[in-house]
């Protein structure tokens, strides 16, 4: 099916159509599986038990079937659930966490949580992520804190660890993480912790000399002056080492427009206003991006096209949507 002649408008519809079809559908196997347990139909058919029938039956990957055969056993206990499947504020993986932490309160103090109470922490993980999922349900669950770190090597010379971080440290490396989105764009966490490594390193034990050069002016024969700019030029034996700085004359009266420096201390006022998220919102929902991956002063109304070096015409967005605002205005 080709998908070019759509439009952006009728694309995004489609896609919300689909999404919706696809939670009513999941809701729906979560019910076969539950009237196929209850029949025990997978005995018929040669299976032990419901998890073989999904994964050696059906092709369910291992993970695939536990998610629906837990979130299944969960809706048993809680039909009303359906409607929160439908409209996508819980999904299988919360169901299925809250469904192993309530089995584990059981086996640990032998009291069944009931309907009521289950229900009121599902509501509390509503519309949350993975990571705030997880946190919620140690809060419930008064899950002991684990302070573990370890080291084990393996068998290509690489290193596995382990450790666990205060909220306060892991507050910063998530920050350093943010920053980093430029040179580290997967956000791998080994990249990030090697990169901050590498450059504290680099500090610290190398000895590093800066040379600058400053703009000047320079004189020759012509009676139109010229500006010499400093720029680092490759030369015959600087191969593996800094370029040499050579300067490069413009006529003074040929040269464009210059955007202004924008200083330390704007770049941090303007990130602190923005509370460090990318300011871009939906036009038509009002909904903010808040994505702090590879943040960028940019500015409202496009340099190119005659906008002002002001902190009131600048604002932070993220590569994406400095991206699509480019090309919007014409500048991609």
């Amino acid at each position: 099916m080709s998908l070019q002649n759509i439009s952006n408008a009728e694309l995004i519809v489609r896609m919300e159509k689909l999404v919706r079809s696809e939670r009513k559908i999941t809701h729906l196997v979560l019910i076969h599986i539950l009237e196929i347990e209850e029949r025990k139909l997978y005995a018929d058919l040669g299976f032990d038990g419901m998890y073989s029938y999904l994964t050696q039956n059906l092709g369910y990957s291992e993970s695939a079937a536990y998610r629906r055969l837990q979130s299944a056993r969960l809706l048993k206990k809680m039909p009303s659930l359906v409607e929160k499947i439908e409209d996508g504020s819980l999904n299988l993986s919360q169901l299925t966490q809250v469904q192993k932490c309530v089995k584990e309160q059981f086996q640990k103090t032998g009291k069944e949580l009931s309907s009521a109470e289950t229900f009121q922490i599902l509501a509390k993980i509503e519309n949350k992520n993975t990571f705030e999922t997880e946190k919620t349900l140690a809060i419930e669950f008064d899950r002991p804190i684990q302070v573990h770190e370890s080291l084990k090597p393996q068998k290509d010379e690489s290193v596995r660890i382990e450790l666990t971080l205060s909220k306060e440290q892991f507050a910063e490396l998530e920050q350093a993480r943010s920053l980093l989105s430029h040179v580290c764009p997967d956000g791998n966490w080994a990249e990030v912790i090697s990169y901050l490594a590498q450059n504290f390193n680099r500090k610290k034990i190398q000895a590093r000399s800066t040379q600058i050069a400053k703009p000047v002016i320079a004189n020759n024969d012509s009676n139109l002056p010229t500006h010499s700019f400093a720029a680092k030029q490759p030369t015959p034996h600087s191969e593996g080492k800094n370029p040499a700085l050579t300067f490069i004359n413009f006529p003074a009266g040929k040269l464009k427009r210059q955007r202004k420096y924008i200083s330390v201390h704007t770049k941090r006022d303007l990130f602190k206003k923005a509370d460090h998220c990318c300011e871009y919102r939906n036009p038509e929902t009002g909904i903010p991006c808040h994505s702090k991956y590879q943040l960028q002063v940019e500015y409202i109304h496009p340099w190119a096209l005659g906008g002002s070096d002001s902190p009131r015409n600048l604002k932070i967005l993220c590569r994406t949507h400095n991206n699509l605002n480019a090309r919007k205005a014409g500048l991609n």
